[in-house]
C-alpha cells in the first residue's frame, strides 16, 4: 500500500510539473508560480482533469481564512485541479505569511500568485478580475472567490460575496459551494 501511495504521489507531481512547464510559468521568490489570466487558462487546458478551480486568497482576508478548508475539501471529493491564488505583491511580507499559513495545514496545496507586472496604477486584482470574469457575471472586487474553468480554458464561474444567500452568515460558504460550484464539477 505504501508503494502504491508513493507511486500515486509521483504521478500527481509529474502532472503538476507538466502543466506548469507547458505554460512556461516563472517562480516568485517564495517558490510559487506567478500567473495572469492567460496562465490560468493554460493550466486548465493542460490538465487531465475536467475542471480547474482557483480560490482567491490573502492572509489578511478574514472570509478567505474561514473558506479555505471548504475549498480544500473539494479536491478530496471531486476530480479537479485546484490552486490557491494569492493577490498580494509577489515579494511582500503578506505573501510570505499567506504561503506559510496555507502550507502549514495543507502541505500539498498548489499555491500561485498573481503577477506583479499585471498591476496598472495599483489595480492588479481589479484588472485581473475584469479580464477573467465572463460577461454573464458581475465583476466584484472581493476575495475568497471560486474561479472554475473547464478543460478548454473557458471560465465557467466566478463567485462573489453576493452568491452567499445566507449572508450575513459569511463565515460558512458551504451552501454557496453546494448550490453553484459543485454542480460544475465531476465527482471522483
Amino acid at each position: 500500500m505504501k508503494k502504491f501511495s508513493i507511486l500515486i504521489g509521483i504521478l500527481f507531481l509529474q502532472n503538476v510539473l507538466a502543466q506548469e512547464e507547458e505554460c512556461s510559468l516563472e517562480k516568485s521568490e517564495f517558490n510559487i508560480y506567478k500567473v495572469n489570466a492567460e496562465d490560468l487558462r493554460c493550466l486548465a487546458k493542460n490538465t487531465d482533469k475536467r475542471n480547474t478551480i482557483f480560490f482567491t486568497f490573502a492572509r489578511w482576508c478574514e472570509p478567505c481564512l474561514y473558506h479555505l478548508p471548504n475549498f480544500k475539501k473539494i479536491e478530496k471529493e471531486y476530480n479537479v485541479a485546484s490552486y490557491v491564488l494569492l493577490m498580494d505583491d509577489e515579494g511582500s511580507k503578506m505573501t510570505k505569511l499567506a504561503v506559510d499559513y496555507i502550507l502549514k495545514d495543507y502541505p500539498d496545496a498548489k499555491v500561485v500568485i498573481l503577477k506583479d507586472k499585471e498591476k496598472k496604477n495599483g489595480r492588479k486584482y481589479k484588472d485581473f478580475l475584469k479580464e477573467i470574469t465572463p460577461g454573464q457575471f458581475e465583476v466584484i472586487k472581493d476575495m475568497s472567490k471560486y474561479i472554475v474553468l473547464d478543460q478548454s480554458g473557458e471560465v465557467q464561474l466566478v463567485t462573489s460575496w453576493k452568491d452567499n444567500k445566507e449572508y450575513p452568515q459569511w463565515k460558512d460558504d458551504t451552501s454557496t459551494i453546494k448550490r453553484i460550484v459543485l454542480p460544475l464539477l465531476e465527482k471522483k
